[in-house]
């Protein structure tokens, strides 16, 4: 097994998240996009912070980079998720508010 495959693991859930952000956004101009990367930078963070829950738990000497790489991805998906059912929850709000 390569010692690499934890780091493309770490990258792959960054870039799906970003690319699944972008493809979300309503339009394609420069705000949007920033906007699109900051959530997904602040996604990948809350994934960074479930892995160092463990690496604190576990101690750093004693953890396993593939654990430590899937409990990233796991985190940022989880991130990803709670942000999507939040704007979707804030779209029907404003489309609720609009009908009225």
């Amino acid at each position: 097994m390569s010692p690499l495959i934890p780091s493309f693991i770490v990258l792959g859930s960054l870039l799906i998240t970003l690319v699944i952000m972008i493809r979300r956004a309503p339009d394609r101009k420069p705000a949007t996009i920033v906007n699109t990367v900051i959530m997904s930078a602040l996604c990948f963070i809350g994934g960074m912070l479930i892995s160092a829950m463990y690496t604190r738990a576990v101690g750093n000497e004693n953890s396993n980079p593939f654990i430590i790489a899937v409990l990233v991805a796991i985190g940022t998906f989880g991130a990803l998720a709670i942000y999507i059912k939040l704007d979707d929850k804030q779209k029907q709000v404003r489309q609720q508010g609009s009908n009225d």
